[in-house]
């Protein structure tokens, strides 16, 4: 099966990117060695990526999500017969800071 290339665009695009993260790193940290720096734009680059696999990305389900919103809501009926729904954000907001403490800490754990 015959290899297929990448479009020359794609591969350009990949190149300033790794460009621009190198230089990037020479103005932040201008003591380190080509090696080092190289080695830094590669996990750079893959955390940008999501391709790190050591960071696990926490999400919540839409499930979760549908529940927490209707456990810190309410309909309130205005004087016109409708009902606004009314969301209580700090409320939301500690749950949602919640999950994601737990997970942190189910994290370190291991």
């Amino acid at each position: 099966m015959a290899k297929r290339s990448a479009p020359s665009h794609q591969v350009n695009a990949v190149q300033r990117r790794i460009a621009v993260t190198s230089a990037y790193l020479r103005v932040i940290c201008p003591g380190i060695d080509r090696s080092k720096r190289s080695r830094l734009v590669d996990s750079i680059l893959a955390l940008i990526d999501g391709e790190d696999r050591r960071l696990r990305q926490n999400k919540i389900s839409d499930g979760q999500a549908v529940e927490m919103v209707w456990r810190h809501s309410q309909c309130v009926l205005n004087h016109t017969g409708r009902c606004p729904l009314l969301i209580f954000n700090k409320q939301l907001a500690e749950e949602i800071n919640e999950f994601f403490a737990q997970e942190e800490r189910s994290r370190d754990a291991f």
